[in-house]
C-alpha cells in the first residue's frame, strides 16, 4: 500500500513541477462512470473530479459508493467504497480530442453475501447442499493506462484501458460448516473467482468510460 501511495505522490508532484505555463480556460472536470453502475462484479456509483495543471498534466480523484442498484450481479447486500487517484500526462494534441497516459492506485473495500454449493466430504460422496457466506474483500491495485478525452463544448467523454496488478485480501464467514468443501463451477465463473478466499496477487485489466462537464 505504501508503494502505491508513494508512486501516486511522486507522479502528482512531477506533473505540478513540469506543467506548462499556458493553461486552458476550462481546467476542471466533474464526471460519472456509467460502466461502474453496470459492472457485474464490482457495481457502484462513481463520481470523479479532474484538475488540469497547465497543458500536459492533470490529477483525478474518484470515489465510488459500491452498490448493486440494478441487481445485475449474483451477489446480495453488496456494500462498500472504492477510492482511486489518477495522474495523467497528455500527449501534445489539441482540438476536440486528446490522448494521455496515466498511473492509478486504487483501493476497494466491500462486503456482500454469496451463495454456493458445498459437500461435507467429497471422498464419501456426501450430499451437496447450498450455503450463503459473507464475503469481506479488500483490494489494492496499481494500473498503467492509456486513454482518450473527447470534447463537445463543455462536455467530455473520457475512455481508457490499461494493465495493472492487484493484491486481494478476501475472507469468508457465516458458513454452516467452515471445513466443508466448496464445489466450484465447471466453467470459468467471474463471481466465484472474485470471491476466492485468501491473500494473493493477480493481473488487472481496467476499462473505464466517464462522461462529464468541463468548467
Amino acid at each position: 500500500m505504501k508503494a502505491l501511495v508513494l508512486c501516486a505522490v511522486l507522479f502528482f508532484y512531477y506533473g505540478l513541477v513540469f506543467a506548462q505555463k499556458t493553461t486552458p480556460d476550462k481546467t476542471n472536470q466533474i464526471k460519472f462512470s456509467p460502466v461502474r453502475i453496470t459492472d457485474l462484479v464490482n457495481p457502484g456509483f462513481e463520481i470523479s473530479f479532474e484538475k488540469l495543471h497547465g497543458v500536459n498534466f492533470s490529477s483525478q480523484i474518484s470515489v465510488a459508493v459500491m452498490n448493486d442498484l440494478f441487481k445485475f450481479s449474483q451477489f446480495t447486500n453488496y456494500r462498500g467504497l472504492r477510492f482511486s487517484f489518477e495522474e495523467k500526462r497528455f500527449k501534445k494534441s489539441s482540438g476536440e480530442k486528446r490522448s494521455y497516459y496515466s498511473i492509478e492506485p486504487v483501493f476497494l473495500n466491500v462486503n456482500y453475501l454469496y451463495a454456493s454449493q458445498f459437500k461435507k466430504d467429497t471422498a464419501l460422496n456426501t450430499p451437496a447442499y447450498w450455503d450463503t457466506m459473507k464475503i469481506s474483500k479488500q483490494t489494492f491495485s496499481l494500473n498503467l493506462k492509456y486513454g482518450m478525452q473527447f470534447y463537445l463544448k463543455r462536455f467530455v467523454i473520457d475512455g481508457s484501458l490499461g494493465l495493472g496488478i492487484k493484491y486481494k485480501i478476501v475472507k469468508r464467514s457465516d458458513l454452516i460448516d467452515e471445513k466443508a468443501y466448496q464445489l466450484g463451477p465447471v466453467d470459468v465463473n467471474a463471481y466465484s473467482e472474485a470471491s476466492r478466499a485468501g491473500n494473493y496477487f493477480m493481473p488487472n485489466l481496467p476499462v473505464s468510460i466517464k462522461i462529464g462537464y468541463r468548467f
